[in-house]
């Protein structure tokens, strides 16, 4: 049997990160937990999402589980609780039963033939930054009307957001002391697609902090811990923008 009840606001910020690269991914279950692995259609953006058992209110896997899901029509069923609540979800058939106080929904479950599970680069840079997720919202936000990009200049001084076009520019300035962490030598400096950083970002409610890694011309690395108690991990790469 399958069967995990979670909190509606973790399945909830669960399924938001998701969507911020897929409308369809695969989750794999075991006895230490969920894993998620999806990449855009693009492959500008991958995204992995660690949740161990320890993040549920009850989980039973009898086996190694694969199970294929359409995010939006799951989005549509807890749509009818409300974020203080929690739900039970369990696996009937070829179906997933979702159980909310008086209300019981079924949906199919998608061949899991019809979704791959990327691979994860090995990518890796020395130098990264501990930002508060709220710092970073506010240097996208500044951004989003001047650019389609953004900039990210990193110091043993400081992190910069810079953005600008013909008519406008924007930048953000965060001194080392406003910062978690810092480790950076020199200079370096890289431009990322706006709108993946920005649905990031405003998908995840619960995070505090978010830890940067990039480095000159070179992928993104975000990762966070999320979730009630902040048991939870992920992990964002996105691909640079070539200028």
């Amino acid at each position: 049997m399958t069967s995990f009840n979670i909190s509606v606001k973790n399945f909830r910020e669960i399924l938001d990160l998701l969507n911020t690269v897929v409308t369809e991914a695969k989750f794999k279950l075991d006895s230490s937990g969920v894993q998620v692995k999806a990449v855009d259609p693009a492959h500008v953006a991958m995204i992995t999402l660690d949740i161990p058992k320890e993040s549920f209110n009850d989980y039973t896997v009898d086996s190694d589980e694969e199970l294929a899901v359409d995010i939006d029509r799951v989005k549509s069923v807890i749509k009818l609780a409300s974020s203080n609540d929690n739900i039970s979800v369990s696996k009937v058939q070829e179906k997933l039963k979702f159980e909310l106080g008086t209300i019981s929904k079924s949906i199919a479950l998608l061949d899991n033939s019809t979704i791959s599970i990327p691979k994860v680069p090995q990518i890796s840079s020395d130098f990264y930054v501990v930002v508060s997720r709220q710092y970073v919202e506010m240097g996208l936000k500044a951004a989003e009307d001047v650019s389609d990009s953004i900039r990210l200049i990193l110091t043993p001084d400081e992190l910069r957001a810079r953005s600008s076009s013909d008519s406008e520019d924007s930048e953000m300035v965060l001194p080392k002391d406003m910062l978690k962490e810092l480790k950076c030598t020199g200079q370096i400096k890289c431009s990322y697609p706006l709108e993946y950083l920005l649905k990031l970002v405003r998908s995840l409610s619960s995070a505090d902090d978010l830890r940067l890694s990039f480095k000159d011309e070179y992928p993104l690395t975000i990762n966070f811990n999320f979730g009630q108690g902040g048991k939870m991990k992920g992990s964002f790469l996105l691909a640079p923008r070539t200028e």
